[in-house]
């Protein structure tokens, strides 16, 4: 079925069918791809509605349909668990697949996901242009990234050699919806995979996945590995145990998500209120990091400027911008080991510990040893230099 772009959440973004359910509506939220100037007026950020929906026929959980966003223009750098988990993904699959040097190489990747290019390349895997066809075909975060999934799936299995590999890494909606992080639902991420989706829409492109591993990057993500079904691939045991718990966490039902809203916006809502505890009691409040996520957080928790001082990032291109909606004006690291505020909440969650590590490292001005705050996937609070995270009250 052809459809046009308008219409792509009304009707599901991967099989097309009509019967798509709306579970989930979080509100008016900020674009999170766009960091406005420090000197742009807050009230000029246009907001839009944040929903979440299912298909009835392929269980995909996708956005709704709504107005296209537009592009991230500050980047964000890579952290060096994302680096780590690169170089060990690339390392296992060379290995488990028997990827020989001179093999050729079509990678497509979100620039939230990182490039696993340079690994390949030191394995010796040969990159080709996109238009040809690929020994190896790798999509690191691309997937969720592009509002028609059907038309990606189509061209992934276009791009293949006969006997090709492709590899997928995607936000893995079990831990999403189990683990209620809800600052993943954001403008820009048009669609949520579980394995139970992708099965089913990757055969539809005669694939069959051969494989699955779960990580932890972004809080959860799934590797998965399809070659093509006339090729009567070996199916590793890994993908029915996953099958199997999807099922049992209820991933084709409605209600999962609709728990995962109610589940969502409590934990955005007690943020909130340890950051007023905080303020009230006199403590100096800033934050590490400007994820694109953190709109949705901020905006889900009414978090806003007075309450939360300002954050800080790696990235110079965002120096200078703020977070939408919120208005948090984004600083340079070195402005928070100067300021040393009592309190510094971790907006870049999935990456808590390296922050901690590096913010201890960085800190060469004795005596300061603040509270860090982590929202998700649980409100948690550790001491900089001594202590462990701990849960806050509920």
């Amino acid at each position: 079925m052809s459809v046009g772009r308008a219409r792509l959440g009304e009707v599901c973004r991967a099989c097309r069918s009509s019967s798509v359910d709306s579970v989930l509506h979080l509100g008016q939220v900020p674009a999170s791809d766009a960091f406005p100037l420090v000197t742009d007026d807050p009230a000029n950020d246009r907001t839009y509605p944040l929903e979440l929906r299912i298909c009835r026929d392929c269980n995909l959980i996708q956005l709704g349909p709504g107005e296209a966003q537009p592009p991230e223009t500050p980047g964000p750098v890579e952290s060096q668990t994302m680096l780590r988990h690169a170089a060990e993904s690339v390392d296992r699959l060379v290995a488990s697949e028997a990827l020989k040097p001179g093999a050729t190489l079509i990678e497509l990747h979100s620039a939230h996901g990182g490039s696993w290019g340079p690994d390949f390349r030191r394995h010796g895997l040969r990159p080709i242009p996109q238009g040809g066809t690929a020994d190896v075909v790798v999509d690191v975060h691309f997937l969720m990234h592009e509002p028609d999934l059907d038309r990606i799936l189509a061209a992934h299995s276009a791009r293949l050699a006969p006997d090709g590999l492709l590899v997928c890494e995607f936000f893995h909606a079990l831990p999403m919806v189990t683990g209620n992080l809800i600052d993943t639902v954001r403008h820009g991420h048009f669609s949520y995979l579980t394995l139970i989706s992708a099965v089913g829409n990757l055969r539809r492109h005669g694939l069959v996945i051969t494989w699955v591993r779960e990580t932890s990057l972004y809080g959860g993500s799934l590797q998965l590995t399809a070659r093509a079904a006339a090729s009567s691939p070996t199916v590793d045991r890994s993908v029915a145990d996953l099958l199997a718990r999807e099922h049992v966490a209820g991933l084709d039902d409605p209600n999962a998500l609709i728990r995962f809203g109610t589940e969502g916006r409590a934990l955005a809502r007690r943020l909130e209120a340890d950051l007023r505890s905080r303020r009230d009691r006199g403590h100096r409040v800033a934050a590490y990091g400007a994820p694109s996520k953190a709109a949705v957080l901020l905006a889900l928790a009414d978090v806003d400027e007075p309450l939360l001082r300002y954050t800080v990032d790696l990235s110079p291109a965002k120096i200078g911008h703020r977070i939408p909606g919120a208005g948090v004006p984004i600083r340079a690291v070195t402005d928070l080991l100067e300021d040393q505020p009592d309190d510094v909440v971790i907006l870049t969650w999935d990456i808590a510990d390296e922050v901690s590590d590096q913010l201890a490292r960085m800190s060469t001005v004795g005596g300061w040893n603040p509270n860090l705050i982590a929202p998700l996937p649980q409100l948690r609070e550790r001491r900089l230099f001594d202590g462990s995270w701990r849960p806050l009250g509920r």
